[in-house]
């Protein structure tokens, strides 16, 4: 095999590992705000405190498991875009106007993005903080509420509902503040692959 059939292959690898990344990022946010809506309307009612921690609980740290999973998910899709597109370059696709079909593709630059009702930036690392900030608010919720219920306060499910709020806002700033870190980190990296051929 030659260089240029190696480098078509890895190319080859590449996308087909980006496309799995991609269709695994898409299950999971249709997949987890879903059960967590799901599980704080059913759960929504007052229930005893320990049931509602339990559950809260549960909901909670898997979660925070799936987001951390997810995180990590986004650190390899970045690197993997960013070898294909180094790759593309390499391999001597075109990437433009003119081009017509796939090739390229991961090259060409996406526009910068609109913004939704003309107020928030549409950015993927929105978008990932408010699908977990909403799941992570949710489950707070219940945990505070079974908390707080647990230890008599009067108006805890009220009690909870702020706690939880302020939850979702602290996950949705956290995952866009780590997501523009990596964004900008990624923009410094060298092209290695470029610089080898």
């Amino acid at each position: 095999m030659d260089a240029e059939d190696r480098l078509r292959l890895d190319y080859d690898r590449t996308t087909e590992l980006v496309q799995s990344l991609l269709d695994t990022r898409f299950k999971l946010l249709a997949l987890v705000p879903t059960i967590a809506g799901t599980a704080v309307g059913l759960v929504g009612t007052p229930r005893p405190a320990v049931e509602l921690l339990g559950i809260g609980v549960l909901g909670l740290v898997a979660t925070v498991g799936i987001l951390l999973y997810e995180l990590r998910n986004s650190e390899i899709l970045d690197a993997m875009l960013q070898h294909a597109k180094i790759l593309e370059r390499v391999l001597g696709f075109e990437a433009g106007p003119r081009v017509h079909g796939p090739e390229a593709l991961l090259s060409m630059r996406g526009g910068h993005g609109g913004r939704f009702l003309g107020l928030a930036a549409a950015t993927h690392e929105r978008a990932l903080g408010l699908v977990y900030g909403a799941a992570l608010g949710g489950w707070s919720y219940l945990v505070a509420w079974g908390t707080l219920a647990a230890f008599g306060l009067t108006d805890a499910q009220e009690a909870g509902a702020v706690i939880g709020a302020i939850a979702g806002v602290a996950v949705m700033w956290d995952v866009e503040h780590l997501g523009r870190a990596a964004v900008e980190a990624d923009e410094h990296l060298p092209n290695t692959l470029v610089d080898r051929v």
